[in-house]
């Protein structure tokens, strides 16, 4: 891959599946995003519904299908086809990268991009015309276990290659449909996306590697890590000299944070 300047790095709140057919405040900053970023030679996404226990998994097929991994959804929102080009190369190259670094990976052929993938490249890259791979996360290990694969990866950004980390600041499904709501919902959900953005703004990353510890009502909003840990893999790729920027805020069904940030913009 030949050197060009250096791309950024996002973290997406990829929301509920329905995104992908309501515009949105969301909607319209994924689509404004698509137009303001240089236009990557590739781009690698974390999400966290590409959830793998053991080795990292890269997709390496020339094409990634579609995956409606939803259930309980409107018809056509199953009719919906991102037909997105892979990357073979670049996975093996990823695959390198990681084992050499002394961290198990494997590449998958038959891989197709899930609705975190897909979505808001659905309005970031509509034309198809990106080559596009996914790297898994694994919710067994911990937050520096990702920041480091991250770290591995983060000289693909020199050539060309755009990083997304794709889950939810605020992931909490259980409580969106408790029959009881806590009273104390909304603030829990305000304190610790505050203290998120606060944090990434001042590039305070250790904070952000032991967030169960400092954030603020951080089991509440992740009882499961899987929406949380593509923001370690990005911070992974992140340099001394970036500066985080909070590109976005939103909120869906009260407490679910739709809120974006980016790096090297």
């Amino acid at each position: 891959m030949t050197n060009q300047t250096r791309m950024p790095a996002l973290f997406l709140s990829h929301g509920s599946p329905m995104m992908a057919m309501e515009s949105s405040s969301t909607t319209a900053f994924f689509k404004t995003l698509g137009q303001s970023v240089p236009t990557p030679k590739a781009i690698v996404i974390f999400s966290a519904h590409f959830d793998y226990r053991g080795p990292a998994v890269i997709t390496s097929g020339h094409t990634l299908g579609t995956i409606h991994d939803f259930y309980g959804f409107p018809q056509p929102l199953y009719d919906i086809q991102y037909p997105a080009q892979g990357a073979p190369e670049l996975a093996k190259e990823i695959e390198t990268m990681l084992t050499d670094a002394g961290i198990p990976a494997i590449t998958n052929g038959e891989q197709g991009l899930d609705h975190g993938a897909w979505i808001p490249m659905l309005y970031m890259f509509p034309n198809h015309d990106v080559p596009i791979i996914q790297v898994s996360i694994d919710s067994t290990k911990d937050a520096i276990s990702h920041y480091e694969i991250g770290r591995f990866l983060r000289p693909l950004r020199e050539k060309g290659v755009l990083f997304v980390g794709s889950g939810g600041i605020s992931h909490n499904l259980r409580e969106i449909f408790a029959p009881n709501a806590d009273p104390q919902r909304v603030a829990k959900v305000n304190e610790f996306t505050q203290w998120v953005g606060d944090e990434v703004t001042h590039g305070r990353v250790d904070a952000l590697l032991d967030y169960r510890n400092q954030g603020p009502h951080s089991l509440y909003n992740h009882p499961t890590p899987d929406h949380y840990l593509p923001l370690p893999s990005i911070l992974g790729v992140t340099y001394d000299d970036e500066k985080g920027q909070v590109l976005h805020r939103a909120m869906d069904l009260e407490i679910l944070a739709l809120d974006a940030y980016g790096y090297g913009m």
